[in-house]
């Protein structure tokens, strides 16, 4: 293929002919108040789907089937566990306020965060509730159910 049907990319020497298109496309988004808008719309799209996925770990041993699951960021009262005798229902809620001032203490931003995410996970057997036992500590939610699959020793 010729250089002419290749896209024009970007160098580190000036004699490019379009560099002084890069430097001011550069420029262009590296001005304050875009720049800005760009990190408010990262931030939002990280804090909007950061926690769209909650990982689950299982372990399972001869005494108990225990549910991991991994919640970092998540404070103990965003907690909803719901239960039913063959699924889980986890229920993550943050309802916050967040507001910033100046040195002057004018407040020049207030943001509302409202997040609602459910993941269901089903059990591998019934139980009763009683049965269930979760705990938390750490940004590790940890659910045991008893173990009630009969393993049998092999010889």
């Amino acid at each position: 293929m010729s250089d002419h049907s290749q896209p024009p990319m970007k160098n580190d020497g000036n004699h490019h002919p379009l560099q002084h298109l890069w430097e001011m496309v550069d420029q262009f988004f590296d001005e304050r108040p875009l720049k800005n808008m760009m990190e408010t719309l990262d931030e939002y799209f990280q804090q909007t789907f950061s926690h769209a996925y909650i990982p689950v770990d299982i372990r399972e041993t001869k005494d108990e089937f225990a549910i991991i699951v991994h919640l970092p960021d998540v404070k103990r009262n965003q907690i909803l566990l719901q239960f039913a005798d063959d699924h889980l229902q986890l229920v993550i809620q943050n309802n916050e306020t967040i507001e910033a001032e100046d040195e002057q203490h004018h407040l020049y931003q207030h943001r509302r965060v409202r997040q609602h995410i459910v993941r269901t996970i089903p059990l591998p057997y019934r139980v009763s509730e009683k049965e269930v036992k979760a705990s938390w500590q750490n940004g590790k939610l940890v659910i045991r159910l008893p173990q009630k699959r009969k393993y049998i020793d092999i010889e």
